[in-house]
């Protein structure tokens, strides 16, 4: 861990002045107080000089313990729910290219590398892709208006998110009032590029959303399955 030994002189100036005041106080107690009544009287104020350093250090160290374990747990539940977010958008991108192969850790990776040629021939989206795409851009925009000012994301991570959101707002307002596909391919190339950027940013995090989406893809052939057997 990098230690700022500046910033911790600087923060240990006042326990070292009350300390060394402490000291010169009890040594001039005992060598110089005129009666007993004022060398106990100074020897109490030494005392006190000498135990609050111990004081705020304990402060200081319970607070940032505390800080800490709050910091642990406020990102590892943005974590979960952006993973969640981006489960949910890549489900409703693979929707919108008509991908139906099992969604797998290769699969995904072939899907964000997908051009502008290639998606224009497979982009159909419907007003529930539409409806869908708005839900998650609501949600990242909550998660990044909530945390973008805290130590939960990395400024890295804070500007792909934002490129992610704003891809999405270029997306449904071309679909919604222009409807140029070229243009919708252009937006969704950029898309599946900043997911890209976004599982790159950290590989735990990409593993993490892998082993998410493996067990989503699972899920949406055990659904897909269940549907054709009632079919029957």
């Amino acid at each position: 861990m990098h230690i700022n030994f500046r910033t911790f002189f600087l923060k240990s100036i006042p326990y070292l002045m009350s300390i060394a005041g402490g000291i010169v106080l009890y040594t001039g107690a005992i060598d110089n107080a005129p009666n007993e009544n004022i060398r106990d009287l100074v020897i109490n104020v030494s005392a006190s000089l000498l135990s609050i350093p111990l004081v705020f250090l304990l402060y200081d160290y319970t607070n940032s313990r505390v800080a800490r374990q709050m910091r642990l747990h406020l990102a590892n539940s943005v974590s979960d729910r952006l993973n969640s977010v981006m489960i949910n958008l890549i489900v409703v991108l693979r929707g919108m290219l008509g991908l139906r192969s099992r969604l797998t850790p290769d699969a995904l990776n072939r899907m964000l590398v997908l051009r502008a040629p290639d998606i224009v021939r497979r982009l159909n989206i419907t007003p529930r892709h539409l409806s869908e795409l708005q839900a998650c851009h609501s949600e990242l925009d909550t998660l990044l208006y909530r945390n973008a000012s805290g130590d939960v994301l990395t400024p890295d991570q804070v500007q792909i998110l934002s490129s992610i959101a704003r891809a999405i707002t270029h997306l449904v307002s071309e679909n919604k009032f222009h409807h140029n596909r070229h243009l919708n391919a252009k937006y969704t190339e950029t898309l599946l590029s900043r997911i890209l950027d976004w599982l790159d940013t950290d590989s735990i995090l990409a593993l993490n959303l892998q082993s998410h989406l493996s067990a989503a893809g699972t899920g949406v052939q055990r659904d897909k399955a269940s549907r054709n057997k009632n079919k029957v």
